[in-house]
């Protein structure tokens, strides 16, 4: 009794592990997706993402997004399916055993109408009963098949590795989207402090104009004026709420927040200001990009998946070659009646072992083998084009964006002065109205100026700061595990803060002097006559004549450079480094009124 209930324990062992093999453990998404009501939807951990935040920084809000957003999380779910996929093919080296048991029982028998023809028979009936059982294991390997196995496994594993770096490609494209919509919010914020502002200086000018109305020094018509820019600011706070809440729902869309709207007493930080600083030659950030984008390395994989179904597709010319073993035992026992009641027992048992080897080759089979080894090299010349289409988008993305960053801090710069003159003047002209000087359109044009100037100058930061994130994406050297892991603060050139050895790359270029930031294209300058037609000057045609000295650069003896060395002293574009002491930037406080001068 003892024993059995041993081998019973044992036999629910075995099936528990079996079970316990196939299972794939995950964290569910959040339990409100799962419902159709949203009032009545099911808390759970998602809902509580927030909970003892005060405020919520950019890398925050990154980090909340890695760990929650479902399309990252789907596309890691991608990946360990297909390294399933990849584990599965190592079963092609594998035995294939089967068990099989059968058990028949077979009755037949004879029905007797002979009994009024010869009374002397008995009236039984003859009758067979037949049982038997068979038990087998066979165990089938494949030996050889031209190597396609072979490369059937490597393509899954080059499969997996495809997954692996989609992967991070979700979510290198995902921390731009989270970094585009959180500073969205901050200029939304930006922007109603500028309508505040404005609203606070038109209230102001309507009360001091109101009064001059009463006492008769100013006409209705002035009192007019202040009460519609009062009304048009009104319409400003309005549209920055507007932008304030869109970009709120959009960003707790990427961080998986349920509640589809950050919690009220969340804040962002104040000061957005960025600093400013000169760019390593585009070079090391084209040659970064290349090595390390996702996306580019993930369609590599794709084309040596396609190499691999080439080599897959010879083997169908090879023979393909199995072994197998056979083992079976089987047992017989039948028992026969004739008429007169008497009958035999026989019983058997057999057992049986064999093994070989089979061999098949197909000679011809209409051109169907050469027609499919066709389509896989058409297919692995796609995928190479794929790739170089990739490639050339990668450096068009990484030159887009290196110039997208120096050109708005170009111009948040000139926005900075432009602003810090703007509320100069508007301060003058304000001084000159109120003293009888100066008419009021000229105010209502000196103020509009100043709200447009800070209007400008807050874009532009943001645009800095979203150029920041998108040479983070187009180079893609910043890892999910660096964004968890980092936290912001450490100096680093833009978009080269994950890139392994990106400091001794740039120490090297600039111990050559390679490492300047490359400067901006500029649009070539036409001249035309007055019938519009583009006129040649003597100069023009002089230079024309001349080579490029970019050209004739390799003619000359020069010394060893690396690859980042492609501007000489007379293209070397000025520093972008900020001149806070030429211009105030915008006020760090929300509710601060500019500075008057």
């Amino acid at each position: 009794m003892k024993q059995n209930s041993l081998r019973w324990r044992g036999a629910a062992a075995a099936f528990l592990a079996v079970a316990a093999a196939g299972c794939y453990n995950y964290k569910e998404p959040a339990a409100a997706t799962l419902g159709e009501s949203y009032t009545a939807r099911q808390r759970d951990a998602s809902d509580e993402i927030f909970k003892g935040m005060t405020v919520l920084t950019l890398r925050d809000a990154q980090r909340i997004a890695i760990r929650n957003n479902p399309t990252y999380i789907a596309a890691y779910h991608s990946m360990e399916a297909a390294r399933m996929k990849y584990l599965q093919a190592w079963g092609a080296y594998s035995p294939t055993v089967t068990a099989s048991f059968s058990l028949n029982n077979e009755r037949d028998w004879i029905r007797n109408y002979s009994s009024k023809l010869y009374p002397g028979l008995t009236k039984k009936n003859p009758h067979t009963d037949a049982f038997t059982t068979s038990t087998g294991i066979t165990a089938n390997m494949l030996l050889f098949d031209g190597f396609a196995r072979m490369f059937r496994l490597k393509a899954a594993k080059s499969d997996f590795n495809y997954y692996a770096r989609m992967e991070e490609d979700a979510c290198r494209t995902m921390m731009m989207s989270v970094a585009y919509a959180y500073n969205t919010v901050l200029l939304a914020i930006e922007n109603r402090r500028i309508a505040l502002e404005d609203r606070k200086f038109q209230q102001s000018s309507l009360q001091n104009t109101q009064y001059k109305f009463e006492a008769g020094a100013a006409p209705l018509s002035d009192v007019l004026n202040f009460e519609i820019y009062v009304n048009n600011a009104d319409v400003s706070l309005i549209d920055a709420d507007y932008q304030y809440e869109v970009a709120i729902y959009a960003l707790a869309q990427l961080m998986g927040y349920p509640e589809g709207i950050l919690p009220a007493d969340l804040k962002f930080p104040e000061d957005f200001k960025t600093k400013f600083e000169d760019l390593p030659a585009v070079e090391i950030y084209l040659d970064a990009a290349l090595a390390n984008r996702p996306d580019l390395k993930a369609y590599r994989e794709r084309l040596n998946v396609a190499r691999y179904q080439v080599y897959q597709a010879w083997g169908a010319y090879s023979p393909v070659v199995y072994g197998y073993v056979k083992w079976g035992y089987g047992t017989s026992e039948r028992k026969y009646v004739n008429y007169s009641g008497d009958g035999h027992h026989r019983y058997s048992e057999n057992m049986q072992f064999s093994y070989g080897l089979n061999a098949e080759w197909t000679i011809f089979n209409g051109f169907i083998r050469m027609n499919q080894l066709r389509e896989a090299k058409a297919a692995r010349a796609a995928a190479e084009y794929q790739v170089a289409a990739s490639w050339f988008a990668v450096v068009s993305e990484v030159r887009t964006a290196y110039a997208n960053y120096i050109q708005n801090v170009k111009k948040t710069k000139l926005y900075a002065k432009i602003r810090s003159l703007s509320a100069k003047q508007r301060d003058l002209v304000d001084d000159e109205y109120r003293a009888g000087n100066a008419e009021l359109t000229r105010l209502n044009e000196a103020q509009r100026d100043l709200v447009q100037a800070e209007t400008s100058l807050a874009s532009s930061y943001i645009n800095v700061q979203n150029a920041k994130a998108q040479l983070d994406s187009v180079v893609g050297g910043n890892t999910a595990e660096y964004y968890l892991t980092d936290d912001g603060t450490k100096p680093v050139y833009p978009g080269l803060g994950g890139v392994a050895g990106i400091e001794e790359t740039i120490q090297k270029n600039q111990d050559k002097g390679a490492a300047t930031q490359t400067a901006p294209m500029q649009a070539p300058d036409v001249k035309r006559d007055p019938s519009g037609n583009a006129v040649r000057t003597k100069a023009d045609t002089t230079d024309a004549a001349q080579p490029h000295p970019a050209a004739a650069a390799p003619a000359q003896a020069a010394p060893q450079t690396t690859s980042a060395d492609t501007t000489t002293p007379a293209q070397a574009a000025p520093t972008a480094a900020a001149d806070t002491s030429s211009a105030p930037a915008i006020p760090a406080s929300a509710t601060a009124a500019p500075q008057k001068h």
